[in-house]
């Protein structure tokens, strides 16, 4: 359902009849997976087939623009019906509980766990960690799903992580910014916040480390500190 949420950006700012075709492949693909998801009689689907019916619609025919409006309520009944739903299955399926410490050597763990934490953002994300690498996007940031800001802070942009960084950024919501009043690694996602003992490039590998969350009541003044710093560093990449 992710892929499909991802999918029905392409067809945002279209003219609805050069995406008829596309958006009906979408529409029979998706519904097909809330009646999987959920079943044919549950409300998840009721309100995909409600999306479906967004619009303006009379027995004596409608105008191209009265159709291009339809299509783009649609797409945005589209969105909410899949986002609502993706939380809701968020909501139901219990979380593993995050080790917090991490031997050397057991670096899977610790990516299963900040992975865990990233893949369920529905607002934003905000990493801060001065030594990533490309293998961040493909393990890490990938995994992020659409809609959401991403945004990354570091002191230096090191091999293709640029390069890298540009076709992510096709997505949009991203951006990619660099300082060098960064230290310490942060991780902030939708109001939560964890600090991590080593870079995330090389946490658990030979040395132990941890990931500890913040108290809530601790995370404003922390992000606030590293918001300023965001605010004075030089953008490097953003889409």
């Amino acid at each position: 359902m992710r892929q499909q949420l991802e999918n029905l950006q392409r067809l945002k700012g279209r003219r609805y009849d050069e995406a008829t075709q596309e958006e009906e492949e979408w529409e029979q693909t998706t519904r097909a997976a809330f009646i999987r998801g959920f079943g044919e009689g549950s409300h998840n689907v009721s309100n995909f087939n409600w999306a479906r019916t967004a619009g303006v619609q009379t027995l004596h025919g409608i105008s191209a623009q009265q159709r291009q409006s339809n299509f783009e309520q649609r797409i945005a009944k589209y969105e909410t019906a899949l986002r609502s739903s993706l939380n809701e299955l968020q909501l139901s399926v219990p979380q593993q509980e995050i080790e917090g410490a991490y031997a050397a050597g057991n670096e899977f763990a610790f990516y299963l766990d900040l992975k865990g934490i990233l893949a369920v953002a529905a607002k934003e994300v905000f990493v801060i960690d001065n030594y990533l690498n490309t293998e961040f996007f493909e393990l890490y940031v990938q995994p992020i799903p659409p809609g959401v800001i991403v945004r990354i802070l570091t002191d230096e942009v090191r091999g293709n992580l640029q390069a890298v960084a540009t076709k992510y950024a096709g997505r949009g919501g991203f951006e990619l910014r660099s300082s060098k009043e960064v230290h310490d690694r942060h991780v902030f996602v939708d109001g939560g916040g964890w600090i991590i003992g080593q870079s995330i490039k090389e946490a658990a590998h030979k040395k132990p480390t941890y990931m500890v969350e913040v108290a809530t009541a601790m995370i404003p003044a922390m992000q606030s500190i590293y918001e300023a710093i965001w605010a004075r560093a030089a953008t490097v990449v953003k889409g």
